[in-house]
């Protein structure tokens, strides 16, 4: 067993990574429940909103949100349980996400179904009601990227990140909306330039784009970490340093391995 390769090792780990992914769920879902905007609506709306997340976030295949822990543990083996626990917030932060770009786009569509069942909008007593709850779905991202992150350094980096991921998809789905709307496609505005522009910005490819872009950005922290071992000769400066450049890199990690899976 020792001299299996790594990715054996970590393959075995995987099941049960995601039941303790899935355990994060039901703790920020019931953050979200318990939110004062929330607690004060009346209990039927407090139902809605729990069967709404419950129906559209956790039924995917979670490998977006399973992304980040992934690479933490590529990068830092060692990561605490504070770290993994936070990567994890923010895998389902990208969950989330996705779940409103569904949500709308299903909407907008006029799609049938979604990860085997029927879409939210299709459910008789959902329908247009589908516009708003997408929209709750994206503001508790920023509700829970609040409660856990908001006293850390790299805060804003992230909100930045999941802002620009937003801005980004729209645009995409814009033309993707207005050169084929469903049930009149005309052929004629679909050239190479509409092309060129729409994939790297639709949901899918735009966040693989960004994981490219972000990853540049951990490889210079990274390097600025080994580099900066070298030269602090202060043993209290060393450990200040390495312990701001730790967190720094699991905030990184998180944008660039989870989010930009999205």
């Amino acid at each position: 067993m020792a001299d299996q390769p790594p990715a054996k090792q970590r393959k075995v780990d995987y099941t049960v990574s995601k039941e303790a992914f899935l355990d994060v769920f039901k703790k920020l879902a019931q953050d979200i429940s318990e939110d004062p905007y929330v607690a004060r609506q009346p209990a039927y709306a407090q139902k809605w909103i729990s069967e709404m997340q419950n129906y559209n976030v956790p039924k995917g295949k979670l490998n977006r949100g399973m992304a980040v822990l992934d690479g933490l543990l590529t990068l830092k083996p060692e990561a605490s349980a504070a770290e993994i626990e936070g990567a994890n917030i923010l895998g389902w932060c990208i969950e989330w996400l996705q779940a409103f770009f569904l949500v709308a786009d299903d909407l907008m569509d006029d799609s049938i179904t979604r990860r085997g069942q029927p879409c939210w909008y299709k459910r008789p007593e959902v329908g247009t009601v589908a516009c708003n709850d997408s929209i709750f779905l994206e503001a508790s991202i920023y509700r829970i990227l609040k409660k856990h992150f908001r006293d850390k350094p790299y805060y804003t980096r992230l909100l930045d990140l999941f802002l620009e991921t937003t801005f980004q998809t729209s645009t995409g789905q814009l033309l993707d909306l207005i050169t084929a709307p469903p049930g009149k496609v005309d052929l004629a505005k679909y050239v190479a330039h509409t092309h060129t522009h729409t994939l790297p910005i639709e949901p899918n490819p735009n966040s693989f784009h960004l994981f490219l872009h972000r990853h540049r950005h951990l490889e210079v922290l990274m390097e600025r970490e080994t580099s900066g071992r070298r030269r602090v000769r202060s043993a209290h400066t060393m450990t200040r340093k390495k312990e701001r450049e730790k967190t720094d890199g699991v905030a990184v990690v998180s944008c660039c391995v989870g989010l930009t899976t999205a």
